[in-house]
């Protein structure tokens, strides 16, 4: 289990810090973890994977805005980075602007398209604002990319039965 009890320890080894900071982001410590990036980012203000998990910190901790300022900052230093497009576009779906949400999703699936999550939160995304049709195609790309994924068959079920639902 990862410890701020020593923070000067990752100052010579951003690899730790990177990887404990994760860490305490799967532990759902968001604060350890935005503390820790915060450190990191302070040393070196261009790694993005530092950004990344500094912008994801700020997410959770509900401070939107300030991610997206993390995130964009992320973006136009690594500018073909698949993981950060798509946690730009979370922080815009939380903020409710769901075109710049749909827009950066669909530039994380240009950079990667090998990211199932990317897809799933897509799908969810068109369903969630009524983009049945949308949901459905790239569902249907989703399972021709990942044919063995239940997850996808049910997920096009569902938007399958919506779609007819719709039609009444």
């Amino acid at each position: 289990m990862p410890s701020l009890k020593n923070i000067a320890q990752y100052k010579n080894d951003p690899f730790k810090l990177i990887d404990d900071g994760y860490e305490f982001l799967d532990l759902e410590n968001y604060q350890l973890a935005f503390e820790l990036f915060s450190f990191g980012a302070a040393i070196d203000n261009t790694d993005c994977e530092l950004l990344n998990g500094l912008g994801i910190s700020l997410c959770e901790l509900g401070r939107l805005e300030e991610a997206k300022i993390i995130l964009e900052r992320a973006i136009r230093l690594c500018p073909d980075d698949a993981i950060t497009y798509a946690n730009l576009a979370g922080v815009y779906w939380e903020i409710e602007n769901h075109d710049m949400a749909i827009h950066y999703y669909h530039k994380s699936i240009e950079y990667d398209p090998n990211i199932e999550e990317t897809y799933y939160n897509l799908i969810n995304l068109y369903i969630e604002t009524g983009a049945l049709y949308m949901a459905f195609i790239f569902c249907l790309d989703f399972l021709q990319r990942f044919p063995g994924s239940g997850e996808a068959t049910e997920l096009l079920s569902d938007i399958i039965l919506n779609l007819g639902i719709s039609l009444y």
